[in-house]
């Protein structure tokens, strides 16, 4: 079941730590006490959560950013988001 939609507002938790090395992202849940690795895309989309946004519009920037088909672009986005709330790690509005 998808949890995270086109119209969705996202934005990451803000008790969830996370450090940049080399170009990726760790993120770590506090209340876990779990850590995820984040490759360079990963880690871009990550930085850009930063800031509450829709799905629609992150789809829209990272098409332009990386000269990819939004519809591509999106499936991929979904995918990961939705790995990102299932650990706990963002804030999902419906």
């Amino acid at each position: 079941m998808t949890l995270v939609t086109p119209q969705s507002r996202v934005q990451c938790k803000p008790d969830v730590l996370s450090v940049e090395i080399n170009g990726e992202t760790v993120t770590m849940n506090v209340n876990l006490a779990e850590y995820y690795g984040l490759d360079p895309i990963a880690s871009d989309i990550w930085q850009r959560l930063a800031q509450r946004v829709t799905v629609a519009q992150l789809v829209q920037d990272l098409a332009k950013s990386y000269e990819g088909d939004p519809a591509i672009i999106q499936i991929d986005v979904l995918a990961l988001l939705d790995a990102f709330a299932a650990k706990d790690l963002l804030i999902v509005e419906a």
